[in-house]
């Protein structure tokens, strides 16, 4: 929003929030970097966001207002999509005389709010708040959600209620739900959203109905007190089409279940090597890699750490109409339109190998594996590789270097690996940090201290200056790293998950990792590499992607 600049700064001043040199130092950098006053110092500390907003309602004569729980009208708050009050910081609490009354941090948010006076004929009245009435509004809102749906369980028939449970799910962003059966009968729904496990909602013991009805979609045995999985397609009431990977336990209260949630539009929209996280030297070496036409990449990382998704990546980058690409998986994820995906039957005895070596026998072009597991997938798999086939293979270690070594374990001949392997992309994922909260703050020289042992910070902070994350003639003791702080948009400072890479491209070094035992046991030993995991974190952290905390967890994981 628009607030004056010369009533601004005779606010801030009259109310004692900022000093007469700190004023003038930010207006010459707003000039520098062509933005107002009021842009700068939202993007600043220097006056606390919530003053801020209390200057600006001053200026531009719009109510200011700390809301409370009593003055929430439930009614009202539903108007808008949970999601969206969420996503813009934006929340109808009441509504009186064809009038609604709108909660916003910024006035250019309600731009958002233009339908409620489009469809609902409302006419709307504007507030500027503090992001803890945002908040609070949040938390009603998400209490009268679970209230509502609860209600609408004791009507409603299995399919309505699987319908309803899936398409609120995927309006919280979810991409997995926990049912979990309590020992007091009733049923504990929770979301996992971006990698953070969150509380949904409390059902009552009806929504067992809900349980039977997932295994019925997925054909799973209703009488079988064991483990099971399976998988179905539906077609929600909005018109999408959702992919759900169903996975049964039992435990001390019962039966519960983990639904894994793939929007079938989010498989075709596919990702792209930015997207994941790879950047600057690491992009270009993964680049050169995959334009090799055969040989052996593998993706590496633990479990959970994303190489499933790297590896669509790469095959769906590496093939097209003129290539025969195959892919040999434990379980499909995604679904490529130009790939021929097959899944490996264990309960047909159908192993990893005799999988793949049944898609050989197609002469593919390409080749994904899912896991090399064991050693006759690993040679099948090199092997092939040697034979004119780009082979992309998965394989869950914690490095790069970790990856060669379990491939050799495999008893795989260190001349074979040498001849045929093109490149490791090894990763593992880190949160990321909300943009709309994010701190940042210098480190002190303590803080740093224990990085340095698994980092090289002069490497960082080259690659910090050739991609322009910082002044080129930054210093260490200069950049600041960012942190979680936390709003009515995330909660906790965080807002989806980022890819941290280690790219090892073939060239000397890496047919020294191979073949000279030594070097191939040190992790540490990749001084070509243009950055570890361990460095491509500290380089996201001081870019403001992700926070220290999380660069700390690799190195604790």
């Amino acid at each position: 929003m628009f607030v004056p600049g010369s009533e601004l700064r005779d606010f801030l001043l009259d109310a004692r929030l900022v000093s007469r040199a700190d004023l003038a130092r930010l207006e010459e950098e707003a000039v520098e970097k062509s933005l107002t006053l009021y842009e700068m110092l939202r993007a600043g500390s220097l006056v606390p966001e919530d003053e801020l907003v209390r200057a600006a309602a001053h200026i531009l004569g719009v109510p200011f207002k700390e809301l409370r729980h009593e003055e929430i009208e439930p009614q009202a708050l539903l108007l808008v999509p949970e999601p969206l009050s969420r996503a813009h910081s934006v929340v109808v609490f009441r509504t009186q005389g064809g009038k609604a009354h709108a909660l916003l941090l910024d006035t250019d948010d309600m731009e958002h709010l233009q339908f409620l006076e489009q469809e609902h004929h409302l006419r709307l009245v504007p507030h500027l708040t503090d992001r803890a009435s945002i908040k609070r509004a949040l938390i009603v809102h998400q209490k009268h959600l679970k209230e509502k749906y609860a209600e609408r369980l004791k009507s409603a028939s299995a399919e309505e209620a699987a319908d309803a449970l899936l398409s609120h799910a995927l309006l919280a962003r979810a991409n997995e739900i926990y049912l979990e059966s309590g020992a007091s009968g009733d049923v504990r729904i929770r979301y996992r959203i971006k990698g953070v496990l969150r509380e949904a909602m409390l059902l009552p013991a009806q929504a067992k109905l809900l349980l039977g009805k997932f295994k019925e979609l997925a054909n799973l045995s209703f009488t079988l007190p064991t483990p099971q999985e399976g998988r179905f397609k539906v077609t929600l009431k909005n018109g999408e089409l959702l992919r759900v990977g169903v996975f049964t336990l039992y435990g001390t209260g019962g039966e519960s279940m983990l639904l894994h949630l793939t929007p079938e539009a989010s498989v075709r929209k596919g990702f792209t090597l930015e997207s994941l996280g790879l950047h600057g030297e690491s992009l270009s070496a993964t680049h050169d890699i995959l334009s090799a036409r055969s040989g052996l990449v593998l993706v590496a990382s633990p479990q959970g750490g994303g190489k499933t998704t790297t590896l669509y990546t790469l095959l769906d980058l590496a093939s097209n109409p003129h290539t025969l690409a195959v892919s040999v998986e434990e379980k499909i994820e995604f679904v490529l339109p130009a790939v021929m995906q097959v899944e490996v039957r264990r309960d047909l005895g159908q192993t990893y190998a005799s999988t793949l070596r049944a898609a050989l026998k197609h002469n593919p072009d390409i080749v994904m594996v899912g896991e090399i597991k064991d050693e006759e997938t690993a040679m099948l798999a090199a092997t092939a590789s040697s034979r004119g086939i780009l082979v992309l293979a998965g394989v869950k270690t914690q490095s790069a270097s970790k990856a060669i070594q379990k491939i050799l374990s495999f008893d795989v001949p260190p001349l074979l690996l040498s001849a045929v392997l093109k490149g490791v992309v090894a990763q593992t994922v880190v949160r990321k940090l909300c943009q709309h909260c994010k701190g940042a703050r210098v480190l002190s020289r303590a803080e740093i201290a224990p990085l340095e042992d698994a980092a090289n910070f002069g490497r960082v902070l080259g690659s910090l200056k050739a991609e322009g994350a910082v002044d080129a003639g930054a210093q260490w003791k200069e950049v600041a790293f960012a942190e979680a702080r936390g709003c009515a948009q995330c909660d906790d400072g965080y807002r989806g998950m980022l890819g941290v890479f280690e790219v090892l491209p073939v060239f000397a070094i890496t047919r020294e990792l191979i073949l000279d035992e030594k070097k191939a046991k040190d992790p540490l030993y990749k001084e070509d590499v243009p950055l570890s995991i361990v460095e491509d974190a500290i380089f996201k952290a001081a870019a403001g992607q992700t926070s220290l905390d999380e660069v700390v967890s690799i190195l604790e994981g």
